[in-house]
């Protein structure tokens, strides 16, 4: 969730309700004057992502941020900054072959804090430098499609290429190859690394890595084979992945050579429009 520059309906609401709690009936006109205007129908579809997310509480009419929500994203800020040794947690202090490494209690830690210092780099590095990106399975843009798809979309609009590799086959895998329509986005399935618990992001010379654990791991491998296609349930048991509490780690590395070699295993599959 990009707060700082927010693009999405969910993000402007929270960007709002950072002033105060505000009441659903109000909350149309104040999205009118940040130049957003959606309908009843849509604010409210908003509203129950965020509730469902844990981010925003609605009571008797009014929309407030979660104050849980607020304390945990706290924690992780305070996290970051012990993981780097009490310093900057900025990564463009990183000289070349430097890394700093963060720990998350919940997925969705994880990804709230990785999609947010991804969006950073994208808009940082030049626009001929696409976006790579490997995961066993794309499950996240399963769990919480809405916030995959505003990053995918804030790299396109920067003339950046996302360039998504998933290592595995099955049917949920190959469903979600029909979003990715274009050059800008492209999609594609094969096994690159052997660890299924590795996932991998590359952007200029900065890389990003994880290594979930073996039971998330599994809950994950078993969500792929038990389903083909995606039902309510389905959806219902992705959507809860975010919350289940695992302990994973974020490596954050700025690294000329690793990251070439990288995008040269990452990038074979995919046409390039820039250079």
């Amino acid at each position: 969730m990009n707060l700082l520059k927010p693009k999405t309906l969910e993000e402007k609401i929270v960007r709002i309700l950072g002033q105060g709690a505000v009441k659903t009936t109000a909350l149309l006109d104040k999205l009118a004057l940040v130049g957003t205007r959606p309908t009843k129908q849509g604010l409210y579809s908003a509203l129950r992502k965020l509730k469902g997310d844990d981010i925003v509480i609605v009571y008797r009419g009014t929309a407030a941020l979660n104050v849980t929500w607020l304390k945990q994203l706290i924690e992780v800020l305070n996290r970051s900054l012990e993981a780097s040794g009490g310093e900057t947690s900025d990564i463009f202090a990183l000289a070349d072959k430097e890394s700093v490494a963060y720990r998350f209690g919940t997925l969705r830690q994880l990804d709230n804090f990785w999609g947010h210092t991804q969006d950073i780099v994208v808009r940082a590095t030049p626009s001929s430098e696409p976006v790579y990106t490997y995961d066993p399975h794309y499950w996240f843009y399963l769990a919480r499609p809405e916030i995959e798809k505003a990053h995918i979309t804030m790299a396109n609009d920067l003339g950046k290429q996302f360039l998504m590799t998933v290592g595995g086959t099955a049917p949920l895998d190959i469903m979600i190859k029909k979003e990715f329509e274009n050059d800008m986005r492209q999609y594609h399935t094969e096994q690159l690394f052997t660890s299924n618990t590795y996932y991998v992001v590359v952007i200029g010379d900065y890389v990003f890595e994880s290594h979930f654990d073996e039971p998330t791991t599994h809950r994950i491998e078993m969500l792929y084979a038990r389903y083909t296609t995606l039902t309510d349930e389905a959806l219902k048991e992705f959507r809860e992945l975010p919350q289940i509490k695992t302990r994973v780690r974020l490596k954050i590395s700025r690294n000329h050579t690793r990251a070439n070699k990288l995008k040269k295993r990452l990038r074979k599959n995919f046409l390039i429009t820039q250079t």
